[in-house]
């Protein structure tokens, strides 16, 4: 491993490098779940908690310039050579999306290999590409990279002509009692209407064929996912197959005499998303009707493989997708697949057809399209349970409830196997239209919210006129409005009944405000259409939005009454808001438009957050009015880099930004020592705007060199608007076997530089001295300093080699704060154990003296900007570092076991395979509780507290406000005094301090009494000792091993805590 490419983020920021995108700013404990993640370049990413994270560069690329930024609070870092393949569209951004890779499972404990869907012409031949299933609905494949091979792979991937775009191959998730009747189903039945012959795919986690509610009606299946078979491990896809077709053995699905197509495409962890297309092709070759998808995952304004799926086997096969449009509850979420235009999309209603509060609502992202298409039931569904599976309240026996639009999915392609038995020769567009056009519609709920309304079968099997397009999407009118072009859409109606049918046509459109729209603004003539027999008539919908003052989203129908019921067809119009044309111009050192450029843009007053290219060097966005924040850089040829951030744009008029390399100057930091060498350089720019918050963190591995220079581009700002933090790291010549290093930062508020050239003196430094204790033979270790900001914004920093036990020295500058940090890297280079110090202030000529890594290792409360045990509304969070050195550095290990759980009233409410993390929702109002936690270190990773375990209990009521408030929390801290190697004589009494930390802010008492006990048998057999004044003492034994200690206290309000810390110290 080459340490000059290993940096480290300081993780006791408020604003550490990387967090990005104009986000609320809420006081939320932070974790400290330790991850690694292999990027597609090679590179490796180490998360401890979303705050901390190293940067390991892969061989050959240890002078690569990072990008890090967090978005919707996903932490991302992308590589330099990479951002212009993002920005082109040629690698999904979702492959940089560190926070995203973990939550998939993506990190390197549990894969070797990264998944992909390689879209772009045959199969490239690639060293560590493992090719897959070909995916042709979409013109692509599956493939994994081997992540020891990542860096030449990728290279070789976005070098090829042929492949067009690159995409993670991510994870989708799963997103019958009183609900056939609420939806008329048993009318259906009455009239013979029961799916009958009619082929249903269930795309999900299996089916459980054996079920009684399900006997017989399986005709094939095929299992497109790593487990070794079909069985329905989780019970989701049981679950939905029954609400389907369940034959009524207790519970009776909507279709119950359809046949089942059984695809697994899902496992307990999520649905990857090239098992779906797979998954997608197997079922319309089978001959599906209808393919059911409970599923989904995040949307984008781009056409994702699993949307193009969607749209072109459905063109191709006359398939109808039913797809669920998510449960992410706010506007603008709903979920792809259902994004897709062929898709038809279902939200969740409950039994009084109101909208279910997790429901995911329209408009569609990118476009304002309605979405979703229809609602069904989808609340405390009951319906059959899979004799393996695990989620699901149980009702009886075999039976589950579940509530979400995956429950309200599969009642509507019920309906839709009902329709298809009805019309044979129907198409599932026609299907669809048939469905849309009887659903009943809650005038209370817009069309952003339901589609066209509740899926109503008894009226849909009587239906005979139907209207397409199922919902129209007038598009975007420009600001501003005085010279709008009028937009006219066309309606067909059919009528497949057997007399003509006169409909009056009308509009119900509602305006951004949610009340009423100007006479005129949409309208749809003739008022009156004549269908006949077997035909069509067409209408004309118009927006002419020249009408009206309100800018944003109109929604509504037409309504065409006339019929048995009044048809709906859901329309949107985008009345834009304010916006202007802004030019954004990218010049070279020559002046020249720039060929190599990066940029991002953030909205600080609207959601705007975009990475546009095009290779002239220049481009224009449409964006509203507002302030916004760019961070940009220029190439200028093979080595020169020109930084470019514009802090502060404010878009009132049409305008262009030029970004001028030729308007930046040299960024240089040198050291005292002329022949130190540069190991890293870094800036990072925080933009506070009210309550939001962006940043851009650039590292410099290797330094900035010679040729990198900066430039505040726009106006000045107030001073707490901008905080800038500009550093270098060096390495100099060891002082005999200690690493010395030098560490430089500075900051600046408003603005930052043009140009930054600074040569600190020795005499202008503090000398650090740091001790290491004892570590474990064949490891590695690390060590590395932080700039902290006094409002916390943090820097990166270099981690040299350093021995443990052993020392190494850091000359650092004393402008702002410095926070300390401890690797342990294990014999496979993935790191075992961290240790972060707090904030430390030195001053200028001074020398001052650190230790890291000396036992005892337990829990405690280091200093934190966030509290460890807290509470807001009814969720309790808790993080805490178990442990802990000597020296009080919060400390983390690799575990081969770990557990956290929360008791109310003596009652598991949550629990984690985390060690001391969880995050646990918990019923409203007082209660008494208990936060249990223990973790086995990994074997190797530590002779010492091989086994810590801690409880607190403590009572708490529902908090109110929007921040955490901290409950009760305290430690007992052991602190004997031990030798190099951590151990204590034999023979001999140790006496071993004991100091309690509370956590401040919350309502700790007097702890007036401690009891600790010692054990010589790794805990098998425990012996009180005595404790007087705050001092334990403890007999050894004559025999050498290592002692165990075990310690309880309660405090004067009744709160109470336990740790046990296994192998505390050595004996010798």
């Amino acid at each position: 491993m080459t340490w000059g490419a290993v940096l480290v983020a300081a993780g006791l920021t408020a604003s550490s490098p990387g967090v990005s995108g104009a986000e609320d700013v809420p006081a939320t404990p932070g974790g400290e779940q330790h991850h690694e993640v292999t990027l597609i370049t090679g590179d490796k990413v180490v998360l401890l908690g979303d705050e901390v994270n190293t940067l390991i560069a892969a061989p050959g690329r240890e002078r690569t310039v990072f990008h890090s930024y967090r978005r919707d609070g996903h932490l991302h870092v992308v590589p330099r050579d990479a951002a212009k393949a993002v920005s082109q569209g040629r690698l999904d951004p979702r492959l940089f999306d560190v926070t995203g890779l973990i939550e998939a499972g993506y990190d390197d404990a549990r894969r070797d290999t990264l998944p992909l869907i390689v879209t772009g012409d045959g199969e490239p031949a690639t060293a560590g590409l493992r090719v897959g299933q070909p995916l042709p609905a979409v013109g692509s494949y599956a493939a994994q990279v081997v992540k020891s091979e990542a860096t030449d792979t990728w290279r070789t991937l976005v070098s090829r002509a042929s492949v067009r775009k690159v995409w993670l191959d991510g994870l989708r998730q799963p997103s019958l009692d009183r609900s056939t009747a609420q939806i008329g189903a048993p009318t259906a039945w009455q009239a013979g209407h029961t799916g009958k012959g009619v082929k249903v795919a269930v795309l999900d986690t299996g089916i459980d064929q054996a079920h009684p509610d399900l006997a017989g009606h399986e005709v094939a299946e095929k299992n497109f996912t790593d487990d070794p078979d079909n069985t329905d491990g989780v019970g989701h896809g049981t679950h939905v197959a029954a609400t389907i077709a369940g034959s009524g053995a207790k519970y009776k699905g909507v279709a119950p005499d359809a046949d089942l197509l059984d695809a697994k495409v899902c496992v307990s962890a999520g649905c990857q998303e090239s098992a779906i297309v797979a998954g997608m092709q197997w079922a319309a070759e089978q001959g599906a009707d209808v393919i059911n998808l409970s599923l989904g995952g995040g949307d984008t304004a781009e056409i994702d493989p699993l949307e193009e799926a969607v749209n072109t086997l459905s063109a191709q096969t006359g398939v109808l997708f039913v797809i669920a449009a998510g449960n992410n509850s706010r506007p603008e979420t709903i979920s792809s697949p259902g994004s897709a235009d062929a898709a038809l999309t279902v939200g969740a209603v409950d039994r009084q057809d109101g909208i279910a509060p997790f429901s995911s609502r329209g408009p569609r992202v990118g476009d304002g399209a309605v979405k979703p298409d229809i609602t069904a039931p989808g609340v405390d569904i009951v319906a059959a349970k899979s004799s393996s599976g695990t989620v699901g309240t149980p009702v009886g026996d075999g039976h589950v409830a579940m509530s979400g639009t995956s429950m309200a999915t599969p009642h509507v392609a019920g309906a839709a196997a009902v329709i298809a038995q009805q019309h044979p020769d129907w198409s599932g567009a026609q299907i669809k239209a048939a469905l849309v056009a009887s659903a009943k519609n809650n005038p209370a709920l817009t069309a952003f919210d339901q589609g066209a309304g509740r899926v109503d079968l008894a009226e849909a099997i009587t239906t005979t006129v139907t209207a397409e397009p199922a919902s129209l999407a007038m598009g975007l009118q420009k600001w501003p409005h005085n010279d709008d072009t009028p937009i006219a859409k066309t309606v067909t109606y059919r009528n497949d009944g057997t007399a003509p049918i006169t409909l009056t046509l009308s509009t119900d459109v509602k305006g951004p405000d949610g009340g009423g729209t100007p006479t005129g603004l949409i309208g749809v003539s003739p008022a009156k259409v004549t269908v006949p027999a077997g035909g069509e008539a067409a209408a004309t919908v118009t927006a002419d939005t020249r009408l009206g003052s309100a800018d944003g989203l109109y929604v509504g129908s037409v309504v065409a009454t006339g019929g048995p019921t009044p048809l709906r067809t859901a329309l949107s119009v985008n009345r834009e808001v304010e916006s202007y044309d802004v030019k954004f111009d990218f010049l070279d050192g020559s002046g020249a438009p720039a060929a190599d450029y990066y940029t991002s843009i953030i909205g600080l007053s609207n959601s705007t957050f975009v990475f546009p290219y095009d290779a002239d060097g220049s481009f224009t966005l449409r964006l509203p009015k507002g302030d916004y924040f760019t961070s940009s850089d220029v190439q200028t040829d093979n080595t020169a880099l020109a930084l470019l951030p514009r802090p502060g744009l404010t878009v009132n008029a049409d305008t262009t930004v030029t970004l001028d390399a030729r308007t930046a100057k040299p960024l240089k930091i040198t050291a005292p020592d002329p022949a130190a060498e540069e190991a890293l350089g870094d800036v990072t720019v925080v933009r506070n705007h009210g309550d939001r918050q962006a940043s851009v963190s650039t590292a410099f591995l290797g330094g900035f060199g010679p040729d990198v220079s900066i430039a505040h581009v726009g106006p000045e700002l107030a001073a707490g608007d901008v905080t800038a933090l500009l550093g270098a790291q060096f390495r100099a010549a060891p002082d005999g076997d200690k690493p010395v290093t030098y560490r430089f930062a500075w900051s600046q508020q408003g603005k930052l530089p043009t140009g930054f050239v600074r040569e600190p003196a020795a005499a202008d430094l503090a000398e650090v001295r740091t001790k290491f204790g004892p570590g474990p033979t064949g490891r590695k270790f690390g060590h590395g300093g932080n700039p902290i900001t006094a409002s916390g914004v943090g820097g990166w920093a270099w981690l040299p080699d350093v021995t443990s036990p052993g020392e190494a020295i850091s000359r650092v500058t004393t402008d702002l704060a410095w926070s300390w940090g401890f690797l342990q890297f294990g014999a496979d280079g993935a790191v075992e154990t961290t240790l972060t110090s707090p904030e430390r202030t030195y001053q200028r000529g001074g020398s001052h003296d650190e230790r890291f890594n000396d036992p005892v290792f337990s829990p405690a409360l280091p200093e934190s900007r966030s509290p460890y045990l807290a509470r807001n509304g009814d969720d309790i969070s808790f993080a805490l570092p178990l442990f802990t050195d000597r020296a009080g550095n919060g400390g983390n290990s690799a575990v081969s076991s770990a557990r956290t759980a929360l008791l109310r009233n003596g009652t598991v409410v949550g629990e984690t395979m985390y060690a001391g993390n969880g995050l646990f929702e918990v019923p409203a109002g007082a209660a008494a509780y208990r936060v249990e936690t223990d973790a086995v270190r990994a074997a190797g990773a530590s002779e010492f507290a091989t086994k810590v375990s801690a409880a607190w209990t403590f009572r708490s009521d529902t908090a109110t406000g929007d921040e955490y408030v901290p409950l009760p929390l305290s430690v007992v801290r052991f602190t004997p005094e031990l030798d190099a190697a951590g151990s204590a004589p034999k023979g001999r009494v140790l006496r071993v301090p004991l100091t309690v930390q509370q956590q401040e802010g919350a309502s700790n008492g007097r702890v007036d009494r401690i009891d600790v006990e010692v054990s010589f048998d790794d805990g098998t057999t425990w012996t009180p000792v005595p404790v007087a004044a705050g001092v334990a003492t403890i007999a050894n034994p004559d025999a050498a091993g290592y002692g165990s200690v075990r310690v309880k206290a309660t405090d004067s309000n009744g709160n109470a805590l336990e740790h046990t810390v296994i192998r505390a110290y050595k004996i010798t």
